[in-house]
């Protein structure tokens, strides 16, 4: 609290001309702790900026009357070391690499990720903050900012000592880890731990880049290099200088791509599609991969001497199924935001919940269960008529509102953590008393197959046409049918059939 006492709050400045949107962002920013201010016309903006301190500014590319990078280039002229942080849609991604040749800290994509945004906003007040002493949100320590995102587990905690331990080098890292297991929230610590902070920090998406863009991507071209390339336009690496580049998922470049980018890496030159003058770049690059890239290198998917050359540090980020002690932990977390969000006063988790929640693999990891505590929460009513046996208080979240259907269902996926055999009862005893865990268990399993009996009751026992409507592949469905021993239904289908 006495941060708050000797600095006043962050000031975001909200440009964009649709009112949900302004709305939408001003109430993200508020649970950040942050004071927002809005602005529905460049115009506007303008006016605030030049009569009011502001610390981050928030603007739509595409806005009628002064657009995104008009606004930019104002903004410049007004304070040169205000963070301006662009939104924009997919096919408008080219822009707003321009805007940041141009100047602009960071830009995020439509449909806007919260959590992608809130790093962006809280790397571009770490750069403006040093000056201006606005107050900076949550722990004073990126050591426990890591934990409170990602848990307190052992396994938490020794990532966390190699983060701290590796972030001050210029080492390149390689982290591995599934999707959804925090792989981007680590890369940011690393960068913000690191003497590189105050430069940029430069995220590329090597899997949802084609390949014939990529390379333009990454190095840039000259005007006329190639059919539309009608203006000259820095690459990735060139923007990175001074900071930190982050490759994620760089399994999907290809081996033409892996060979320049190792070229780069060696010499820390680039040359631009159609250049003849080498650019010089001073990066650190951290890359993330969801596979095992040393397994890569074995079939010759991936280049031996680019492996050894990212490989000078590595860490593997644990599945969340590896650490069960932070799923409680982080459901709690998502709850508060969820509470937040919805307006709704739910009294944390009852007991069957709490036990659905660990008898579960969570292959989606810590999005997977972000994304389910969300929905659970909007559907959870919190009247004093929801309070039920296990239930600890009126509006508590209970089990049936984290119903099977919402758990993802896929071949090896999603299924639930299979609990110990229960001991054999021996003839003329009582059989011992299930756990709590082994009866949600088998009530998954009973709503499992009454579903899948309903969908097949359905279709007339069209295996394939079941899965369709289910939203599961035919392979989840055959292996279903064959687990729980569903019979051919009465109406004559045969569940053989496809």
């Amino acid at each position: 609290m006495s941060n708050m006492n000797t600095a006043v709050r962050g000031r975001v400045l909200i440009t964009d001309d649709e009112a949900d949107v302004r709305w939408t962002l001003a109430h993200l920013m508020k649970r950040q702790g942050l004071e927002p201010m809005e602005a529905a016309t460049g115009e506007a903006a303008l006016r605030i900026l030049r009569t009011e301190m502001v610390d981050v500014v928030l603007v739509d590319l595409r806005m009628p009357g002064m657009s995104g990078l008009e606004l930019l280039k104002e903004v410049r002229q007004i304070d040169h070391g205000t963070p301006v942080i662009l939104i924009t849609g997919v096919g408008s991604i080219e822009s707003a690499v321009e805007a940041m040749k141009n100047g602009a800290q960071d830009y995020v994509t439509k449909p806007i990720d919260t959590e992608r945004l809130s790093l962006a906003v809280r790397r571009a007040l770490r750069t403006r903050c040093p000056r201006h002493k606005c107050f900076l949100p949550g722990p004073s320590h990126d050591s426990e900012s890591l934990r409170e995102v990602m848990g307190s587990s052992e396994r938490i905690s020794q990532l966390i000592a190699e983060v701290e331990l590796v972030a001050p080098t210029d080492f390149t890292v390689l982290i591995t880890g599934e999707t959804g297991s925090g792989k981007e929230v680590v890369v940011d610590r690393i960068h913000r731990l690191s003497r590189r902070a105050a430069g940029p920090f430069v995220p590329v998406d090597c899997g949802s880049i084609t390949e014939t863009l990529m390379e333009s991507e990454l190095f840039g071209h000259e005007k006329g290099s190639y059919t539309g390339a009608h203006k000259s336009q820095p690459g990735k690496l060139e923007l990175a200088s001074g900071g930190t580049l982050f490759l994620d998922e760089i399994s999907n470049l290809s081996l033409a791509l892996q060979a320049k980018l190792l070229r780069a890496l060696e010499e820390r030159k680039i040359w631009r599609i159609g250049g003849i003058v080498p650019i010089d770049v001073d990066i650190r690059v951290v890359i993330a991969a969801n596979r095992d890239l040393s397994s890569m290198v074995l079939t010759k998917q991936f280049r031996k001497d680019l492996y050894y050359r990212l490989n000078e540090f590595s860490m593997i980020i644990p599945p969340l199924r590896e650490r069960l002690d932070d799923v409680v932990f982080l459901a709690k977390r998502f709850l508060e935001s969820a509470k937040a969000d919805l307006g709704k006063d739910i009294q944390g988790f009852s007991q069957d919940a709490v036990e659905l929640l660990l008898s579960y693999d969570w292959p989606g990891n810590v999005r997977e269960l972000r994304n389910l505590i969300r929905r659970a929460a909007l559907r959870c009513h919190t009247s004093g008529a929801e309070v039920s046996r296990g239930s600890p208080a009126p509006g508590g979240l209970r089990a049936p509102y984290i119903t099977p259907e919402h758990l993802a269902i896929g071949p090896g996926t999603g299924r639930v953590l299979s609990a110990p055999a229960e001991p054999a009862a021996e003839p003329g005893s009582t059989a011992p008393h299930p756990s709590f865990k082994q009866i949600i268990q088998r009530t998954v399993a009973q709503v499992e197959k009454q579903v899948i009996t309903e969908a097949l009751i359905r279709t007339k026992g069209n295996k394939a046409e079941a899965a369709r409507m289910l939203k599961v592949d035919y392979k989840t469905m055959h292996v279903k049918v064959k687990k729980y021993e569903i019979c051919q239904p009465t109406t004559g289908g045969n569940y053989g059939q496809t």
